[in-house]
């Protein structure tokens, strides 16, 4: 990570649910940033810039605190449960030569073998936690896929780190599968279902056969026997 994006703050001289709808009145977006063994600072960000400078991916991002320039992390964003907009942001102040803990996302490359037969890639860890500096953050992290056959898994342990970069979720999780087509399966219960409602209906059938041929021979002797009396 080359640079960090700049976000554009001020600090909060209010507190309490009301001072936090006027900020947001101000097209500004109330936060807080905190670092251990200090007191959080409350902050307000210009709405516009946080927007523009989250969309990059990036997760540390420059500030300018009490005329101080300062690296901070995102830790938590909190958003309105119907219009989806930030109501509330929490940054880690960190230094950058200060290792961090963070999330980094995971993404898959290549194109299985196993897909190329019919099969399925189904992601089943979507981020990992890693640990580094703040300047070696990676944006995504990649997991080849490519060699993965028909019913295989790929774990943690098979993710590529950067140079820097430590690993904190376990090694024996699995990331992504190569898995065969539901609806095959789908496909033959339904053909069971079938065969075993046409054997059903089998028995109905030759039954209602034997009632009509009864009912013929009935039918029969009937006219024999009325022929019968009148000879």
């Amino acid at each position: 990570m080359s640079k960090f994006e700049k976000l554009n703050v001020d600090i909060r001289k209010e507190h309490g649910t009301s001072a936090a709808r006027r900020t947001r009145l101000q097209n500004k977006v109330p936060a807080v940033v905190y670092h251990s063994g200090a007191e959080a600072t409350p902050l307000s960000v210009d709405k516009v810039s946080l927007n523009k400078a989250l969309k990059t991916g990036q997760m540390i991002f420059e500030v300018n605190v009490e005329d101080k320039d300062q690296f901070v992390l995102v830790k938590e964003i909190q958003y309105h449960p119907v219009t989806d907009e930030i109501v509330h942001i929490d940054f880690q102040k960190v230094k950058e030569d200060e290792k961090i803990s963070l999330e980094v996302a995971v993404r898959s490359s290549g194109e299985a073998q196993g897909v190329k037969l019919g099969g399925l890639l189904v992601q089943m860890l979507n981020s990992v936690s890693v640990q580094c500096r703040p300047a070696e953050i990676p944006e995504f992290l990649e997991i080849d896929v490519s060699d993965m056959e028909m019913n295989t898994n790929l774990f943690v342990k098979d993710i590529i780190l950067p140079e820097g970069v430590e690993m904190l979720t376990a090694d024996d999780i699995a990331v992504v599968s190569v898995q065969e087509p539901k609806e095959e399966k789908e496909e033959l219960v339904v053909e069971e279902d079938t065969e075993s409602d046409e054997a059903d209906e089998t028995p109905e059938a030759d039954e209602q056969s034997s009632e009509d041929d009864t009912k013929e021979e009935s039918t029969e002797e009937a006219k024999e026997d009325n022929t019968g009396e009148k000879e």
